[in-house]
């Protein structure tokens, strides 16, 4: 055998079995990888080896290749309720649901997002203007948007996604949650909380029941309590900078927190919930699905808040 030979026998070695150590292979493929569009932010890839599609406003979310695994991540947060006014209840948050494990298919899926609901008007005159929150929907599940905080002396609050609290001065029961809405399966989490209620007393400085959030119920107003918001749940893997929603960078990846009571400069919940105004609500943070705070002014200048609009988040393996 010639030198030369040898040469390339040692060449041939090297390249069939350099790659593996042991044992001839073929070349290594990787798995394939979802390929999706859709969203105000779609396909974004903030370099933490996901891709994420934002839902701020309803669109469609479309498969065109099926990626291994065969799943995706969702986050659902439904619209905030509103605000009461005078001596009102907080705004509850929009129902929130989970999913860490979603099977898609190639094909295109709808995605709803729901608006946040209005304040009630200022006054002195008892009346329920305020509105509920509208659901956001994805993959076939739905969040309810948040119930209404009550108004003025009587005005009752709502049940939603999470419950309005209780309008202050005499004793009454915040609203209940109606998030878990749909039946329990192993792929998704759900959650809502009531609002908070309130003993009474205290005459025209009492304070209106917190909204609940996501994560706890709102607290108690009246005499007795500051009326604060329930709080929010957290996601870090979704916070403002990951999706490409700046404005929501302060929530620390926290969603659906309650609206604060009025008559108070109490805060909304973690995750968007209005609070600390006056004389008016300050409304829910916008995507967040938090709820509006109440007015803190028997006059016509104690105007509720809005609540937040909802959001859809998807995100899997870039």
């Amino acid at each position: 055998m010639t030198i030369k030979s040898l040469g390339n026998t040692l060449a041939t070695f090297k390249n069939i079995f350099g790659k593996t150590g042991n044992r001839a292979s073929a070349e290594y493929v990787p798995p394939p990888r979802t390929i999706a569009t859709g969203g105000n932010i779609s396909a974004l890839t903030p370099g933490n080896g996901y891709k994420y599609h934002t839902f701020t406003s309803p669109g469609t979310f479309t498969v065109s290749t099926v990626g291994t695994p065969a799943t995706i991540e969702i986050l659902v947060v439904g619209g905030g309720g509103g605000g009461g006014n005078r001596w009102g209840g907080g705004g509850g948050a929009g129902g929130l649901i989970y999913g860490a494990t979603i099977p898609v298919t190639a094909t295109s899926y709808p995605i709803s997002i729901g608006t946040g609901g209005g304040g009630a008007t200022g006054g002195s005159t008892d009346f329920n203007s305020q509105t509920n929150g509208s659901p956001s929907s994805a993959f076939g599940y739905t969040a309810l948007g948040g119930g209404y905080g009550g108004s003025g002396d009587a005005g009752s609050s709502n049940s939603g996604g999470s419950g309005g609290g209780a309008t202050g001065r005499y004793p009454y029961s915040g609203s209940s949650a109606t998030q878990p809405s749909q039946t329990p399966t192993s792929n998704i989490v759900q959650y809502g909380n009531a609002g908070g209620d309130t003993p009474g007393g205290g005459g025209s400085t009492t304070t209106g029941g917190g909204g609940g959030g996501a994560g706890t119920s709102g607290t108690i107003g009246g005499s007795g309590g500051n009326g604060r918001g329930g709080d929010g749940r957290q996601y870090p893997q979704f916070t403002g900078p990951l999706i490409g929603v700046p404005s929501l960078a302060p929530l620390s990846g926290y969603f659906a927190g309650g609206g604060a009571g009025g008559t108070s400069n109490a805060p909304g919940g973690l995750g968007g919930g209005g609070g600390g105004g006056t004389p008016n609500g300050t409304p829910g943070t916008t995507n967040s699905g938090g709820g509006g705070q109440s007015g803190t002014y028997n006059g016509p200048n104690g105007v509720g808040g809005d609540g937040g609009p909802g959001i859809v988040i998807i995100r899997y393996l870039a």
